[in-house]
């Protein structure tokens, strides 16, 4: 009820913003953080320039929910 797979644009060179990009979908989850039935999904990988791998791990979510209360 609270969550949402939506499609997300990446730029794979962000020092040439007009040139390379991919797309993707992700799950979000907009419910309360006391939510029972939310849990972290896999780490997304995103591709970047020249080859190179960046992996989001929880503690960036957690980072950016960190000042939301149990209950929002």
């Amino acid at each position: 009820m609270w969550g949402a797979r939506m499609p997300v644009e990446i730029i794979v060179d962000n020092w040439n913003p007009r040139g390379k990009r991919k797309y993707r979908f992700e799950t979000f989850c907009y419910g309360p953080l006391s939510c029972k039935l939310y849990k972290a999904g896999p780490n997304r990988k995103a591709e970047g320039r020249n080859g190179m791998v960046y992996v989001e791990e929880d503690w960036v979510d957690e980072m950016m929910t960190e000042h939301r209360d149990p209950d929002e």
